[in-house]
C-alpha cells in the first residue's frame, strides 16, 4: 500500500497521524529528517507523498519538478506528491487558513493586518489576507523596518496573526506581543494548534477580541492534502466532524471543585472510560515535596503549597488527552487560570456542602466549608465548561 508522511525536524507531538487516519485509509508516518538528508529521503521512493512542516516549506521547493500555481505564487510548499515520475508541490495551508477565518467568523476585508513571522507559513498567510481584501498587510520580524521593537508604529492594526512558534508546546505561556498596544484589534489568529489556546489567544480573549487557534486550519489543510494524495473528493461536512473529534481527543479533561467533591474519583472513572492517563495534582505535589499535604501546610504554610501547585500545573496542563484532578483551592491563584484553560475542557464537580468530608484536609478543618465555598464559587463558575452534580455518598 502507498505510504504518506509528515516531514519536519521535531514531530513527536504532531496530531497529523490521527487526522489523516480519519480522512483516508492510507498509512501515514512522522518522518523526522535532518536537512542534509532531506532530498535523498524524499527521492528514496519509500513514500508516495508528504505533508511538510517547519522548517522545510521553502526548502522542498527546489526538489520539485512541478509546483502548483498557488504554491508558486505564495513561495511555499507544504504538500508533496509523486505523480507520473515527477515530484509535485502544492500549498494546502492556503485553503486551511481561509477555512479557519471563515469558521471563526473573522473578517479581514478592508482591515490593516499584522503578520508575526516571515517564514513559509507567513508567506501563505500574507497571500491569503491579500486575496481576501485586506487593506494592508504588514510583516513583523525580528529585524528590518517593521520589528518587535517598533510595534507602536502599527498600533492601529485590526487583525493580528501569529505564524511564529512562540508559545508552541513545550514553551507554553509565551506570546510574541503585548495586546495592550493594539486598541483597535478586532481579530487574533494563532497558527499554533498545541496548546489549543496559546497565551496570544488567551490575552486576546481577555480583551473580548475574537480569537482562533490553528487546530481547525490543521484539519482543513489535511482534508485538502488527503484529496491530493488519493485523488478523491472528501465531503465538506467531514471537516467540521473531524475537527470536533480531534479536539475532543486532544483536550485534557480537568476536574475542579471543592475538597471532597469527588474530583479524583470521577477523574479516575473518566480516565478508565476514555482510556486516558490520569493525574492527581495533589499526589504530584506530595511527590515533589516528599511529604503529605497536611505536613506541607504544617511545616511550610499555604503560600508554599500554592507555589508548588502552580509549578505542577505548569507541567501537567501542557499535556494533551489527559484526565487531571486538581485541588480544591487551585482557583485561588489567578496565575493558574490560563494554565487550566490553555489545553483543556474544565469540569466543575459540585456536591452538597453538608456531604463534603473535612478530615485530613487542612483548610477544610481550619475554615468553615461555607466560607471556603463562598470565596471560590465565582472562580469555579468562571472557569467551568461543564458542571457535574456528584451525589455519591
Amino acid at each position: 500500500m502507498e505510504k504518506f508522511g509528515l516531514l519536519g525536524e521535531t514531530l513527536k507531538h504532531s496530531f497529523s497521524p490521527e487526522i489523516h487516519a480519519r480522512f483516508g485509509q492510507y498509512p501515514y508516518d512522522l518522518c523526522e529528517v535532518e536537512k542534509e538528508n532531506l532530498e535523498n529521503f524524499i527521492k528514496s521512493g519509500q513514500y508516495k507523498g508528504f505533508n511538510v512542516t517547519i522548517p522545510y516549506k521553502k526548502t522542498v521547493m527546489s526538489f520539485c519538478d512541478r509546483i502548483s500555481p498557488e504554491a508558486e505564487r505564495i513561495g511555499s510548499v507544504n504538500t508533496l506528491l509523486w505523480k507520473d515520475g515527477e515530484l509535485c508541490g502544492y500549498n494546502t495551508d492556503y485553503f486551511g487558513f481561509c477555512a479557519l477565518l471563515k469558521h471563526a467568523d473573522i473578517a479581514v476585508s478592508g482591515k490593516k493586518c499584522l503578520v508575526f513571522g516571515s517564514g513559509g507559513a507567513s508567506l501563505t498567510v500574507q497571500t491569503a489576507l491579500q486575496d481576501l481584501g485586506a487593506k494592508e498587510v504588514i510583516v513583523i520580524s525580528r529585524s528590518g523596518k517593521n520589528n518587535y521593537e517598533n510595534l507602536s508604529l502599527h498600533a492601529d492594526a485590526q487583525i493580528l496573526v501569529n505564524t511564529t512558534p512562540v508559545g508552541m508546546y513545550p514553551n507554553n505561556g509565551e506570546s510574541p506581543v503585548d495586546f495592550s498596544v493594539f486598541k483597535n484589534c478586532t481579530g487574533a489568529v494563532d497558527l499554533i494548534y498545541n496548546p489549543y489556546k496559546t497565551k496570544f489567544l488567551l490575552d486576546a480573549e481577555r480583551r473580548n477580541i475574537p480569537a482562533a487557534g490553528g487546530l481547525y486550519m490543521l484539519v482543513a489543510q489535511a482534508k485538502k492534502a488527503a484529496e491530493i494524495f488519493t485523488g478523491a473528493k472528501i465531503a465538506e461536512e467531514a471537516l467540521d466532524r473531524i475537527f470536533e473529534e480531534i479536539k475532543a481527543l486532544k483536550l485534557n479533561l480537568i476536574f475542579i471543585g471543592m475538597p471532597g467533591a469527588g474530583k479524583s474519583y470521577l477523574g479516575r472513572k473518566a480516565a478508565e472510560k476514555y482510556k486516558r492517563p490520569f493525574i492527581d495534582t495533589d499526589k504530584c505535589i506530595e511527590e515533589k515535596a516528599k511529604m503529605p499535604i497536611s505536613k506541607i501546610f504544617e511545616t511550610h504554610g499555604e503560600a508554599y503549597f500554592r507555589a508548588l501547585e502552580t509549578e505542577v500545573l505548569k507541567e501537567v496542563t501542557k499535556l494533551s488527552g489527559t484526565v487531571i484532578a486538581t485541588g480544591g483551592g487551585v482557583v485561588t491563584r489567578p496565575e493558574n487560570f490560563d494554565l487550566l484553560r490553555q489545553n483543556s475542557r474544565i469540569i466543575w464537580v459540585k456536591r452538597a456542602l453538608s456531604s463534603l468530608p473535612t478530615a485530613g484536609r487542612p483548610l477544610s478543618e481550619k475554615h468553615s466549608i461555607e466560607a471556603l465555598y463562598e470565596s471560590r464559587k465565582d472562580a469555579y463558575a468562571c472557569l467551568a465548561d461543564d458542571v457535574v452534580e456528584n451525589e455519591v455518598k
